[in-house]
This record gives C-alpha cells, sequence and structure tokens, in this order.
C-alpha cells in the first residue's frame, strides 16, 4: 500500500458562500444542469454529515456504462467552507484504491472572490503509487465542476445572493 495526496488551489471570482451554496450545498441539483454532457443525473441520500452524493455519469464522459461515484460526507462546515467527503463506490476505489477523499476549503479572498484550496488524499491497493493519468481527471474533474459553477453563478449573479 502507498499513501499519497496531492492538493491544488485555485482563485474563483465569486464569493466563498455562493460557491459553497452551488457547489457543496447543492451539486446533486447543479452538476447535471450545467454538465449534462458529463452528468446524467445526481441525488443526494440523506442531509449533512453523514449524507451519500451520487453522480451517474453521461455517456460523453468516456467511461463504462453505467458508471457512477457514490461518496460519503465526513465534514461540512458553512462557518470555515470546510468540507470533505470519502469515496464509497466508484471510481478507482476498489480498482487502484483502498480508500479516496476528497477536502475543499473556500478561502475568502475579497467580497467577491476565494481561493478554493483541494487536497485529496488516498491508500493504493498493492505498492504502486498513482500515476499522473490516474491523478488528472480526479483534479482537473474537480477544477472543472468548480468553475462550472463559477461561471453559472456569474451569469446569474442574484443565485445564492
Amino acid at each position: 500500500m502507498v499513501s499519497g495526496s496531492y492538493t491544488v488551489e485555485v482563485p474563483f471570482n465569486v464569493s466563498a458562500a455562493r460557491l459553497w451554496k452551488g457547489a457543496i450545498e447543492e451539486p446533486h441539483i447543479l452538476y447535471p444542469k450545467l454538465m449534462p454532457d458529463f452528468f446524467s443525473k445526481a441525488e443526494r441520500i440523506g442531509e449533512g454529515v453523514g449524507a451519500i452524493n451520487v453522480f451517474y455519469f453521461a455517456p460523453a464522459a468516456n467511461l463504462p456504462p453505467g458508471s457512477l461515484n457514490k461518496n460519503k460526507i465526513e465534514v461540512l462546515d458553512e462557518a470555515t467552507f470546510t468540507f470533505k467527503n470519502s469515496s464509497v463506490e466508484g471510481g478507482l476505489l476498489g480498482v487502484r484504491v483502498q480508500s479516496f477523499t476528497y477536502e475543499s476549503v473556500f478561502v475568502p479572498s475579497g467580497p467577491d472572490s476565494c481561493v478554493a484550496k483541494i487536497k485529496f488524499e488516498y491508500e493504493t491497493i498493492g505498492d504502486q503509487d498513482l500515476s499522473e493519468e490516474e491523478i488528472k481527471p480526479n483534479r482537473e474533474g474537480s477544477v472543472g465542476v468548480l468553475k462550472a459553477v463559477e461561471g453559472y453563478l456569474l451569469a446569474n449573479p442574484d443565485v445564492y445572493a
């Protein structure tokens, strides 16, 4: 087993509070609406910490038919804009990793801007670390959905205002 992590910081031109509402509180509503070629549907089972977000991928996502990701919410702190989830099913889980967590913190950088600090942690199955080709889709996908939410919020300044 290899334990690893990687981080990324990304600036956004919307407030931490608005990005939080769209990307963390309502991803099951916004992601399929904003990226229908990637997400065919999504749902949240339960509420708050312990809830499960399920994302079903569309055929254009170039994943096997019926592909999905299930993620359990571990931390949901609106006061600090801190969110953490762990993979329950899908993606590399059970194939290349035995555990995978995603954490984001939206740090306000102005009245209408913030920086997303994103951290991924994983433990591999076996002694081989993840390759850049395996890491890249998670990193770029996570930033991509946040950028899609940002674009939607910039185009709709009254949403979550």
